[in-house]
């Protein structure tokens, strides 16, 4: 094997899915240096730099999922692609494990193959600036095999918040950004209640701007700066595959009420995909 592999580890408490995923990944061309359920062991990895990727669930021995994510966000100079897996449904750990510096969050049952979907979709985004000759092209080559053809995962969790969160990261929304909590709550408001996006400026603003203790013209200014972020520093692939259509009519950026709309559209028609199959 050459030493241009993509380097994982493996953390999990349930010894038969480390295997599982442990065979199903080096099948794929993948090196695991690393299969444990010791926290304190993958920490390690992380901080030596090692790593490439790293698949962790959050309850682990000795330092649990949160625990790493804090202890090596600001000290380790190679950081790795983590991607978190676990069947934990506890209140703002999205949130938590998002601020703290993993890449993806999904959730159990996950099988073999998403997962290396979306490893290779992340590793992909990771190095796509990488020159020529080096060890990016080889990883977006790998990416290319193995990656499904659109951009975007269509299959949802069954999880709104996490499929929120998620869709918003893809795109490249920062999670630190007031903005990106306001359009987080916009979109799951007006999923379950399609009158917010008929009254945006009388119903969603104000519902948004009484859960964060604001105003509802601040939420639509902070709504504003977030989008003009993504289309600015966001995935162009994504934006161009979700807002085209508007991009190409009007060749400028969607309003607040366009792109919270059809993001909203988009997770729609995924559930009821889902729900139908």
């Amino acid at each position: 094997m050459r030493n241009t592999q993509l380097k994982v580890v493996i953390a999990d408490s349930n010894l038969q899915e480390r295997e599982s995923k442990q065979l199903s990944m080096e099948a794929r061309g993948m090196k695991v240096i690393l299969s444990t359920g010791d926290g304190n062991k993958v920490l390690k990895v992380i901080n030596d730099g090692k790593a490439d990727i790293v698949v962790m669930d959050m309850v682990l021995s000795g330092v649990d999922g949160i625990g790493i994510l804090e202890e090596s966000r600001n000290i380790c100079e190679k950081k790795p692609i983590i991607i978190i897996q676990t069947a934990l449904r506890m209140e703002n750990l999205v949130e938590q494990a998002i601020k703290f510096g993993a890449d993806y969050y999904m959730m159990k049952p996950v099988s073999n193959q998403m997962l290396i979907n979306r490893v290779m979709q992340l590793v992909s985004k990771r190095y796509t600036r990488e020159s020529e000759g080096s060890l990016g092209n080889i990883f977006r080559k790998n990416a290319r095999e193995y990656e499904p053809a659109r951009a975007i995962n269509n299959v949802c969790s069954g999880n709104l918040e996490i499929d929120v969160t998620n869709l918003l990261l893809e795109i490249g929304i920062p999670a630190h950004i007031k903005g990106y909590q306001y359009i987080r709550e916009g979109i799951m408001l007006s999923f379950y209640d399609k009158n917010m996006l008929h009254y945006i400026t009388k119903c969603l603003y104000p519902t948004i701007a009484k859960k964060y203790k604001t105003t509802s013209s601040s939420v639509e200014r902070t709504i504003r700066h977030a989008i003009e972020v993504a289309f600015r520093r966001g995935n162009r692939q994504v934006l161009e595959e979700i807002f085209s259509n508007t991009i190409c009519s009007k060749k400028t950026k969607p309003t607040n009420s366009e792109f919270i709309a059809l993001l909203t559209d988009k997770l729609r028609l995924e559930y009821r995909t889902r729900n139908a199959s």
